[in-house]
């Protein structure tokens, strides 16, 4: 149940370790942590998705066809797995840094 608050917003500190972690996972996938599938149904009959995520990677999820990469304190945003690795982990460093979000496309 609800208290009604707002959840805090994210936080350098979270966007520094999310970084960190994601980078440690690409040397080592067992760092990763276990996988969970969730499947999630949309609005519309006949519509849903299935995501992935790891226990040791907080806010990343990948989507069922391994096209995308999202992650929570980067809302918006989508990465294929490419830039996954380059772009993703630069957002979060650079948020980490200044504190403030992606605002243009790269690509």
């Amino acid at each position: 149940m609800s208290d009604g608050r707002l959840p805090a917003p994210p936080t350098r500190e979270a966007a520094r370790a999310a970084a960190k972690a994601i980078r440690a996972a690409l040397a080592d996938p067992a760092t990763a942590g276990e996988r969970r599938v969730a499947h999630v149904l949309l609005a519309r009959p006949r519509r849903g998705t299935w995501l992935t995520a790891w226990s040791n990677l907080p806010g990343l999820t990948l989507d069922r066809r391994g096209r995308s990469y999202t992650h929570a304190l980067l809302p918006g945003w989508q990465y294929t797995p490419g830039e996954m690795k380059t772009e993703m982990i630069e957002d979060l460093e650079r948020f980490a840094e200044t504190g403030e979000q992606p605002k243009e496309s790269t690509r």
